[in-house]
């Protein structure tokens, strides 16, 4: 029988989701930085800016989301990190969703404005993916509505990256 990120020990921390979020987030900014920093044309530059600057702003709303969690939350285990939680999220998020290897040692091996575009475009959708998770879990009303902002968000930036793909082809 499965589990999923909601059933993990009935200990899901919205605040281990909010780090793991900002993690992500930090990850995103990079990659399109160095997205923005390899486009030659300004469109390029102005979409990869563009999505920089979303990515920052995700991560200031997850930041300061975490900051208020935090200091509100009760003293009790239903908002203490859970290890076996924090390692489940951990592994799901961070070898998928903009990958530290992807933003740093692989970003070289992109040939193509074409090939950052479906990188950053599968990037997103598995964005999409763990927000959703996140957004079915989430204890606090405030988390909630955050990740459900974000998902909506990523959803628009996986179109804005399709119609630069499709434009490009």
């Amino acid at each position: 029988m499965g589990k999923n990120a909601c059933d993990m020990g009935n200990l899901f921390s919205d605040l281990e989701a909010l780090r793991i979020a900002i993690d992500m987030e930090a990850r995103g900014r990079d990659f399109y930085k160095k997205a923005y920093d390899q486009a030659e044309t300004k469109e390029h530059k102005d979409l990869f800016m563009l999505l920089m600057n979303e990515e920052i702003q995700h991560h200031d709303q997850f930041t300061k989301l975490y900051n208020k969690v935090k200091e509100n939350q009760q003293v009790g285990e239903d908002y203490l990190f859970d290890q076996e939680t924090s390692r489940y999220l951990t592994v799901l998020a961070e070898p998928y969703v903009f990958p530290k290897d992807k933003a740093e040692e692989k970003f070289p091996e992109f040939k193509s404005i074409a090939d950052i575009l479906r990188a950053a475009m599968q990037d997103e959708k598995d964005s999409i993916l763990f927000y959703d998770a996140l957004a079915k879990c989430a204890k606090f009303e405030d988390a909630r509505n955050v990740f459900n902002l974000l998902k909506s968000e990523e959803q628009t930036h996986v179109v804005k990256l399709r119609e630069m793909l499709d434009g490009w082809a």
